[in-house]
């Protein structure tokens, strides 16, 4: 609801949204995703779709190969592919602990074939950080 008020408020403002859900985190397997399932986020993300049309809606490295290549035809307009969720792993340095499990260890590459095969345009990178 909030979004949807600043989106009226602010028309031209870009919104993204994110719906990672819960998964292990390492070492304490008994802290997993509980009552959430892809039928349930599924029908969230339709939901953020229909309510915010112009919104970015990001699916998470966090969900399994299959039902990411199906929700980019459906409400998702971001995929991460290649992710390191190691503490320090994107600056180059000896990676920690990892934060969560990932379920889809695609590379950028296989990532961009799956859009590609789905019929869409992937783009690597549509802004610049200023």
């Amino acid at each position: 609801l909030h979004a949807w008020l600043v989106q009226r408020a602010y028309p031209h403002a870009e919104l993204s949204l994110s719906c990672p859900r819960l998964r292990p985190i390492a070492g304490n397997g008994s802290l997993g995703p509980r009552g959430v399932g892809e039928r349930q986020l599924l029908q969230v993300m339709c939901a953020y779709r229909l309510l915010l049309p112009q919104a970015g809606i990001t699916i998470s490295s966090r969900e399994r190969a299959g039902f990411r290549d199906n929700i980019i035809g459906i409400a998702a307009t971001k995929i991460s592919a290649g992710v390191d969720v190691g503490i320090g792993g994107h600056s180059g340095e000896d990676k920690g602990d990892e934060q969560f499990e990932i379920s889809d260890g695609r590379s950028v590459d296989e990532v961009y074939q799956a859009i590609c095969d789905h019929g869409l345009q992937p783009v690597m990178a549509d802004y610049l950080y200023v």
